[in-house]
């Protein structure tokens, strides 16, 4: 009865639009309390700031704030000026142009929806005047925005990390192929469209426009090379990686871009504080949820319904990227990876699978969910930047959707598009 309780008010309050943190928290103490264990109850403050209260999670909001501080000193544009002297001059530049920059400052910002803003906030206002269609272009933006959580640094794989005590730079770099491989699915994808529809390219080459573009975006693509280089060298942690990358964003944004000073940035602070404390809210309530999950043995029982079943990880790997596909339309990638990852974990041990793989696939298939709605977060920033309506833009976003779920298997298929870089250099 008490189970019946806890996942019939965790469905009910996720149907009427609670946020995912208080579902998560709240059915807990419906359970907790239908067992009549009031000391349980008491826990759960000190449970919550436990889940939150690490070295590693530390990596999150400054990374966020990292992001931050780049987009607001202008990187965005910065990079996509690189992006356009290097592939504008192809046919249906525009797109190529685009998703080659949501690539670049996906390498800077590790957050979908941030990148899909910055790089949609400079590339909507051209659109039509390059005669374009708006509904396609944002698509593309809404598409390529989700990169952000593949290439490093990705927030979603440091949770993956934290959650699983798996090596966050080996995570990190797992990401690269994965982004590298959904970012040309995207080009060759707008490049077909663009030769179907007659779209043109949007630049001349020049070499000489080359090297002055990507020697002013150097300072910028110096950021993942920091953080990942740091990270593989043993220089530093992850958590003082995302710390030595805040103090760098900072240098570059307001000495070099000259993006803000000193009065703008407690609003900068302000935005990365409220971004950070949404997360780590959410974060708090899937510890509690899944203390109770735990507590019920549910992971337990998961992984011995799986292991009757299933007799392969070739077969694991298929439903447990269906169940992402699902989970990834309904929630956000943080809060998806600390509910999903302690409950499929004990069988992807069982079939020894590879953590960094593991994660990797987790949040290639997140990455997915965040253009598939309804939850959908890239497609309604898209939406809201370019002023198309949803309708409209899912209509060319649904082709993408079906490509990069082709680009998934290929993932399965081959694990070493993931596994190449964490194996050269962490193995």
């Amino acid at each position: 009865m008490e189970l019946l309780i806890f996942v019939g008010s965790f469905f009910f309050l996720l149907f009427i639009n609670v946020p995912i943190a208080v579902c998560m928290a709240l059915s807990s103490v419906f359970y907790l309390l239908a067992n009549g264990d009031l000391f349980l109850v008491s826990i759960i403050a000190p449970r919550f700031f436990a889940g939150i209260n690490s070295f590693s999670m530390l990596a999150i909001p400054l990374f966020v704030l990292s992001g931050d501080l780049l987009s607001s000193g202008k990187a965005s544009r910065v990079l996509l000026d690189a992006a356009n002297s290097m592939v504008g001059h192809f046919k249906g530049g525009l797109s190529t142009v685009t998703t080659l920059a949501c690539m670049f400052f996906g390498a800077v910002s590790g957050s979908g929806a941030a990148t899909a803003s910055a790089i949609g906030s400079v590339v909507a206002p051209e659109t039509e005047r390059l005669g374009y269609n708006k509904g396609y272009i944002a698509a593309i933006i809404a598409a390529a925005g989700p990169l952000g959580i593949l290439i490093p640094p990705s927030i979603p794989m440091v949770v993956f990390g934290a959650a699983t005590d798996t090596s966050i730079g080996a995570l990190l770099l797992s990401g690269v192929g994965p982004g590298v491989l959904f970012g040309a699915i995207i080009i060759a994808y707008g490049y077909w469209i663009s030769a179907k529809r007659g779209y043109g390219s949007i630049s001349e080459f020049s070499w000489s426009k080359v090297v002055r573009t990507s020697r002013d975006a150097g300072w910028a693509f110096l950021t993942p090379v920091i953080i990942v280089g740091g990270i593989y060298s043993g220089l530093f942690t992850p958590t003082e990686a995302a710390a030595v990358a805040v103090l760098y964003s900072l240098f570059v944004g307001m000495f070099i871009y000259k993006g803000f000073g000193l009065k703008e940035l407690p609003g900068i602070f302000l935005k990365s504080a409220i971004a950070s404390a949404a997360i780590m809210f959410v974060v708090g309530g899937v510890v509690i949820f899944g203390w109770v999950l735990t507590r019920e043995q549910i992971p337990q029982t998961i992984t011995k319904a799986i292991l009757a079943n299933v007799t392969s990880p070739m077969t694991f790997l298929i439903i447990m990227n269906l169940i992402m596909l699902v989970a990834g339309m309904l929630m956000d990638p943080s809060p998806a990876i600390i509910l999903f990852a302690p409950l499929l974990l004990p069988a992807a041990q069982a079939f020894n699978i590879d953590l960094v793989y593991f994660g990797s696939l987790m949040v290639a298939n997140l990455a997915i969910g965040l253009i598939t709605p309804p939850v959908a977060l890239t497609l309604y920033v898209s939406s809201q930047i370019c002023e198309v309506s949803m309708a409209r833009i899912i209509k060319e976003v649904l082709p993408i959707v079906g490509l990069l779920v082709v680009g998934l298997l290929l993932l399965i298929v081959f694990p070493d598009i993931c596994m190449f870089l964490p194996n050269l250099f962490f193995k």
